[in-house]
């Protein structure tokens, strides 16, 4: 299938943002190659790279401001795409870029292998489907041949969308009672590893149910900026709009690494007390939108039925 390559919806500045970032991009993917000597970075290489998300949309301007800039890159070889460690040189640069000023925006990368993607796409799972719809080329092998989206059959979304549901949602919820346990004993740390756990897992909750797919990361904020565009309703659970709303959340945030493996992670009573409320919001929103958004569908299947 042909992907669109036109940028021309973006003001010129913008279209200069996204070819820089590009840029960036296969610099690191170039680096983390140099001196490597096994056969799946020798002859791997990027094949087709892909704006997706809010500013591929021709409303790209009603995206929030700090909207990040979402790429898909597909490589040739499944060992290149499956290993999450190998691209920490590029996700690093990318980062400092825009740290450093070099971009204005944040990057989020994912990457698959093209033999993933033309699998997924021939299964009709809706987050490569609708990427491959409207998702925009910003590089493409000749070589590189993507099959033709398919659509998933209603019942069989459905059917993936309530058995991944139960069981995203029901590891959340057991997550949630572990850190209320550790909240009762006292133990704050613990507390917060365990609630971000539960976030975690409601928010991967939210992308596997409706999308059929999700990132492979623990980074919480990424979680939550995937499931809040699939969902705008899901922003009520975590208020940003102050600096203890913030550093609560990045406290949840940095607790999978700081707790697991550091000495000095720090958590106040009233911060993990908020903490919990909005988790159980979280998790009350999660559960109720997921299943009014799976219903819908089995609603439809049976509109159609009856038809």
């Amino acid at each position: 299938m042909m992907l669109r390559t036109d940028l021309d919806h973006l003001p010129f500045a913008m279209q200069q943002e996204v070819r820089r970032i590009a840029a960036l991009l296969f610099e690191g993917f170039d680096a983390m190659l140099a001196g490597k000597r096994t056969e799946r970075y020798k002859s791997g290489h990027i094949v087709k790279l892909i704006l997706y998300g809010h500013h591929a949309a021709q409303n790209w301007a009603f995206a929030p401001p700090a909207a990040p800039i979402r790429l898909l890159a597909i490589v040739n070889h499944n060992k290149l795409a499956a290993r999450r460690g190998d691209w920490t040189a590029v996700r690093d640069r990318l980062r400092r870029g825009w740290e450093l000023g070099e971009i204005t925006h944040p990057v989020r990368l994912c990457v698959h292998s093209l033999s993933h993607v033309n699998h997924a796409l021939v299964h009709g799972v809706p987050w490569f489907v609708t990427i491959a719809t409207e998702g925009i080329a910003l590089y493409e092998a000749s070589s590189a041949r993507m099959e033709s989206p398919r659509t998933l059959p209603a019942a069989r979304h459905h059917e993936h969308g309530k058995a991944e549901f139960a069981r995203w949602h029901g590891r959340a919820t057991e997550f949630l009672l572990g850190a209320a346990f550790y909240q009762r004993r006292d133990n704050m740390p613990m507390a917060a590893l365990l609630l971000h756990q539960a976030c975690e897992h409601l928010y991967q909750c939210v992308a596997w149910s409706l999308a059929l797919h999700g990132l492979r990361t623990h980074a919480l904020d990424e979680l939550r900026e995937v499931a809040e565009e699939l969902d705008r309703e899901l922003a009520k659970a975590w208020p940003r709009d102050t600096l203890f709303e913030r550093r609560v959340f990045g406290c949840i945030r940095r607790a999978y690494v700081e707790v697991r493996y550091g000495r000095n992670f720090r958590i106040s009573r009233e911060e993990l007390a908020w903490a919990m409320e909005r988790a159980a919001t979280l998790n009350h929103l999660v559960e109720t939108r997921c299943r009014e958004r799976l219903d819908a569908i089995a609603t439809a299947i049976g509109e159609t039925a009856h038809g």
